[in-house]
């Protein structure tokens, strides 16, 4: 009874955060803009982030899942909009390292996976859509974060270096275009035994408030920075 009451509350909590529009902390307009962008990782911390930074910013997301580069690069002004955001903390990874089978299947199932399979982005097209998506981003101004990808403790061999190989080139991207670096990759690999969930790629409920800490620290370290200019 009690798993299914918390499972009953994640997904409504889920619901809340991707229905409707962008739920936000505060509708005060002297409160600086925060814009969360990325994948289910993102979608676990973006809550506790918006309650450690409640009364400090007004954190917002786009109402979806922004899964790989392609993706964003395909919908990023739709969700930017006409708003002026003062920090966007964003993050693209683990969708553009899945695999697709020869007929164009997504693989999800790593125990599938064969050598007949390609990742959805190689390493070069990562680089060049990462780097499209920051200067489409920078055009407003607006303080950018990026957070490294965090680690799917699932794969093994060669597949667990995927996400670290693109953290490489994106480190390499954002070091070329000025942008801060929040490296929850290592924040999280002493620690994804008790922090990620039974399919090692998700983050429980400890692992969600911890990763939280962290962003909202980076945002506030960020906004700061941009006050003193």
């Amino acid at each position: 009874m009690h798993t299914r009451r918390s499972v009953l509350k994640l997904v409504v909590a889920l619901i809340l955060l991707t229905s409707a529009g962008p739920l936000r902390a505060q509708d005060d307009k002297k409160l600086p803009k925060v814009f969360i962008i990325g994948d289910s990782i993102s979608l676990g911390y973006t809550e506790p982030v918006r309650k450690l930074l409640q009364d400090k910013a007004i954190v917002s997301r786009p109402k979806t899942n922004c899964q790989h580069t392609a993706y964003g690069l395909a919908n990023i002004k739709a969700w930017l909009g006409d708003e002026k955001y003062d920090v966007i903390h964003f993050n693209w990874g683990i969708w553009d390292t899945h695999m697709i089978s020869a007929q164009g299947a997504l693989i999800r199932d790593e125990s599938k996976v064969t050598d007949q399979m390609h990742i959805r982005h190689t390493p070069e097209k990562y680089r060049e859509n990462l780097a499209k998506l920051v200067e489409t981003m920078q055009k407003s101004g607006t303080k950018l974060i990026w957070a490294n990808t965090t680690p799917v403790m699932s794969r093994t061999g060669k597949r667990f270096d995927d996400i670290k190989n693109l953290n490489k080139v994106a480190e390499e991207v954002m070091r070329e275009k000025g942008v801060i670096v929040n490296d929850l990759y290592e924040f999280v690999l002493p620690n994804a035994k008790e922090w990620q969930g039974g399919d090692k790629v998700h983050f429980n409920a400890v692992g969600n408030e911890n990763l939280a800490k962290r962003v909202a620290a980076s945002i506030e370290e960020a906004l700061g920075k941009k006050k003193d200019k």
